[in-house]
């Protein structure tokens, strides 16, 4: 049977060594059916760098990053070495996408949470999210800005604890409230919302905690936005979660319609100290194209959670076991949404992006690596949350599968790179590897620190190069740049010592080299990457260099992590349980699914179908040769009955 239809689920930076491992241990039963019954590409690699808004991009527009123009996670503002802005600008990408060459023939597409989209990428379907790594996240506050902006607040912590960025209480004894049942013991706390990472403030103001005796001591508190027993905004019991809290809250930006949840995380017996913990207030509008699409997912199961939870445990306010229910509630979403979209909405292509498995590297991988960390109980634990997030994602993918027609679906797990962790991370002596501090031992970058700041600038007076962005050196050239020293004829010979003095690089630990490669600008478009965009050199380091991915070779494998991308596929007329060996290119998924659904290849496509997972490779010549013998034959019909002398 010809598939008529495709869905591609997307894994920001899992890695192979571990969805093999928990596919193994049968954690995985989703993911484990369409390898079984699919084809799984053993050798799946992705572009330099190995970096979310390029290798996202690359995949859906089957062509190289020099080609697509996004470079790296941030791009330079024009004609300038000191201004940066994230890369999830629509806009920036200069290479037509796959849905946009469907809708050339009547197709329709379905976005779910695909980076670097925003705003509206699609004409002909629906879109949720794209403007940065989760729903409700913005990373295209400001066209020239570091900024990221949560809608409407990233998540909140309440506590008698001194811990960063949390809001302090004060608890005392509960007055002037309405409604409390005799005979019980309360206490207070008046609370403030103050929204974090937010361009919205919220105009109501206070807040009560209502801490709450259940006889064998304090184990609840109950949310009110005033004094009245009998109207809280939600009573949650030490040690859980709430179920989902919807709210209308003013703003200075107007009423934002909302859904969170809360943890009680901890409360003493006496009532002498709370920790209450906030997820991110989700706002339910403005993240969808059409905008009325959000009406019909205000109730869905999860939560469209930003991804600042992370920042919460790394802030110690949540352990890594709330961190992993927080990561459930964002699967739970993503998984309800796209069944829901799937099931009630017309479409051909369906694309996603789940971002989990990337901060959670970020934040655990060198605490997973056995080499680096040398407590076995922590790394356990560290182990468990990691199963915990597979099986969730897992989860995720039996909620697709559910809603689609797999007799006439192709079904595609992918990713934009892996991760791996560093060399000797937790050495007292380690030096993380840094470009930058190479060019200065040169003498080609010249910093001081600024006594007003107390933050090292660069002098651009007398700096030749100095390295932007995760991989390239730029050249300080006269002419293009305010500041530029370098003449137009010294340009060969400053790329020559940017090279030299990459390459002559020892990590002074481990004695090794770090740098893999070192490219002219000129040479780098024999890895996809050139244009005005990239550096002047281009640079990869070794896997075992600091830094879970970016500047790593594409291929690299160290410890327990890898940087190979994620092709498992399944599908009608895809061949069953088998290995793929060949190489895979991120740029040959559209053009395989072109080949499939009989849709335009993309005007900018770079790369080749792989027909090596088709059970017949050459069922679409069959299907013409079939169609040319039947033209063949009503022609010769129809010109037999133009010549007859009489009618029957």
């Amino acid at each position: 049977m010809v598939a008529e239809k495709c869905v591609v689920i997307g894994w920001d930076a899992p890695t192979v060594k571990s969805i093999k491992k928990y596919v193994k241990e049968g954690v995985m039963p989703n993911v484990e059916k369409l390898i079984r019954e699919g084809v799984w590409g053993e050798n799946c690699l992705v572009p330099h760098p190995t970096i979310t808004p390029p290798n996202w991009t690359t995949i859906v527009t089957g062509s190289w990053p020099g080609t697509h123009g996004i470079i790296c996670f941030n791009l330079l503002e024009e004609n300038t070495l000191e201004k940066t802005y994230m890369a999830f600008f629509k806009d920036d990408c200069k290479s037509e996408y796959i849905w946009e060459a469907a809708e050339r023939i009547g197709k329709k597409t379905i976005l779910l949470n695909y980076p670097s989209t925003w705003p509206e990428a699609v004409k002909n379907g629906i879109q949720i999210g794209g403007a940065g790594l989760g729903v409700n996240e913005y990373r295209t506050v400001s066209k020239y800005g570091k900024g990221i902006e949560y809608s409407v607040s990233a998540d909140l912590l309440f506590t008698t604890e001194d811990l960063p960025a949390a809001t302090q209480v004060e608890i005392k004894k509960a007055e002037g409230w309405k409604n409390l049942p005799d005979g019980k013991d309360f206490k207070e706390a008046e609370i403030k919302i103050n929204f974090r990472h937010s361009g919205d403030i919220c105009e109501e103001n206070p807040w009560y905690l209502l801490l709450i005796d259940t006889g064998n001591g304090f184990e609840k508190v109950g949310i009110y936005r005033e004094k009245d027993g009998e109207k809280p905004v939600v009573i949650v019991e030490k040690g859980r979660w709430s179920e989902n809290i919807y709210l209308e809250i003013k703003t200075n930006n107007g009423i934002k319609k909302v859904v969170f949840k809360v943890k009680l995380l901890d409360i003493s017996p006496d009532g002498t100290s709370i920790k209450l913990y906030f997820t991110p207030l989700c706002n339910l509008e403005g993240w969808a194209f059409p905008s009325e699409i959000t009406k019909e997912l205000e109730k869905m199961d999860g939560l469209p959670v930003p991804n600042s939870f992370f920042e919460a445990n790394a802030l110690e306010w949540i352990d890594i076991e709330t961190l992993s229910e927080i990561i459930d509630f964002q699967n739970i979403w993503f998984g309800e949404t796209a069944n829901y979209l799937l099931k009630n909405k017309e479409w051909t292509l369906f694309f996603m992006h789940a971002h989990c498995p990337d901060h959670f590297y970020h934040r655990f991988m060198n605490l997973l690596e056995p080499n680096n960390n040398k407590d076995e109980e922590l790394r356990k634990k560290i182990e468990d949350a990691e199963r915990k997030f597979y099986t969730s994602l897992d989860r995720m993918v039996g909620k697709i599968i559910d809603a689609i027609d797999e007799e006439k679906t192709i079904i595609i797990i992918t990713s934009d790179h892996g991760a791996v962790p560093s060399e000797n991370v937790n050495h007292p002596e380690y030096k993380h590897f840094n470009a930058n501090d190479i060019l200065k031992e040169k003498g080609l970058l010249y910093t001081e620190i600024d006594e007003e700041t107390g933050m090292e600038k660069i002098i651009w007076e007398k700096t030749k190069a100095v390295c932007v962005l995760s991989c390239y050196v730029f050249i300080n050239l006269k002419g293009k740049y305010p500041h530029g020293i370098v003449e137009e004829s010294e340009y060969e010979k400053v790329q020559n010592e940017i090279i030299k003095a990459l390459y002559d690089y020892t990590d002074p630990l481990t004695g090794k080299k770090p740098i893999a490669f070192a490219l002219k600008k000129q040479d780098a478009r024999i890895i996809g990457l050139y244009g005005d965009k990239i550096g002047d050199v281009v640079y990869g380091v070794n896997p075992e260099v600091s830094g879970e991915h970016g500047r790593q070779l594409t291929t690299g494998e160290y410890g327990v992590g890898s940087m190979k991308g994620v092709f498992i596929v399944k599908g009608p007329g895809i061949k069953r349980g088998m290995v793929l060996e060949r190489t895979v290119w991120l740029t040959d998924i559209v053009p395989t699914i072109c080949f499939a659904l009989d849709l335009p290849v993309p005007k900018d496509c770079e790369g080749a179908v792989i027909y090596q997972i088709f059970e017949d490779p050459d069922f679409k010549r069959k299907e013409f040769e079939k169609m040319k013998k039947n033209y063949e034959r009503i022609k010769k019909a129809v010109e037999t009955e133009k010549f007859l002398t009489h009618s029957y």
